[in-house]
């Protein structure tokens, strides 16, 4: 962790020596490549590489479409592309149920405390109905979301992304947007079918949901523990 903190620093410093087009270029890379599926190491990285190729190219009097190219979303995904190649599928999919997981919690925390907030006398618990709706947007809207961020990454300022929101989702939000209802009906046909619409009201409370929110972290802190060591071994190969 310090010595991500101590390259963030490094990169900080180094950004503010490229002019405003150039700067501009590297914040929508840097808002690509951190959305991206890659370690907060690997981002850095990356990263660092890339400000140090832009500032040689500046200091020369280059232009940047030598090193980066007319695309850099391109230029992006051929990096990252590269990097996950070298990954298992074991990896990326415990990579992926991870996140899920994560998101899972936050979300269902959320709701939990907002409900809360708007009906004091509620017993602290989760529907079945609703753990259904936190699965599906953690493992589905999420990531969607995430893949939007990156398809308007060269948007820095809020005002233009905002103006992008207005307009509509993006190819990737639309499709996980979609996605996410067609999930959610086929889940609800399925248990309406096979136990009865009582069974979306079923509460689960807080002290029963305890055993299952250990086992949750402990399934997180497994997979963590192994994508340290693997990475660990990524890292000593290179």
């Amino acid at each position: 962790m310090l010595t991500e903190w101590r390259s963030k620093q490094i990169r900080v410093k180094y950004q503010k020596k490229l002019n405003d087009t150039n700067l501009y270029l590297y914040k929508s890379i840097s808002s690509y490549i951190f959305n991206s599926q890659l370690t907060k190491n690997e981002k850095e990285e990356i990263l660092q590489q890339v400000i140090d190729m832009m500032l040689e190219a500046q200091i020369e009097n280059k232009p940047m479409n030598l090193i980066i190219g007319n695309d850099y979303e391109e230029f992006c995904e051929l990096i990252i592309n590269e990097y996950l190649k070298n990954k298992s599928k074991n990896y990326r999919m415990l990579n992926y149920i991870q996140k899920g997981l994560l998101w899972m919690m936050v979300t269902a925390a959320f709701m939990v405390i907002l409900r809360k907030i708007l009906n004091s006398s509620y017993t602290i618990g989760i529907t079945i109905d609703q753990i259904i709706i936190v699965g599906v947007i953690s493992f589905i809207m999420i990531p969607a979301i995430k893949k939007s961020s990156q398809e308007n990454s060269s948007l820095i300022f809020w005002h233009q992304r905002l103006y992008t929101m207005n307009k509509g989702l993006t190819k990737s939000g639309a499709y996980g947007f979609v996605l996410m209802i067609f999930t959610v009906g086929v889940i609800r046909f399925i248990i309406l079918k096979s136990i009865g619409s009582e069974a979306f009201k079923y509460t689960i409370y807080l002290y029963s949901c305890i055993p299952y929110i250990i086992l949750i972290l402990l399934i997180i802190g497994a997979i963590e523990i192994y994508k340290r060591k693997y990475n660990l071994k990524e890292h000593i190969r290179r």
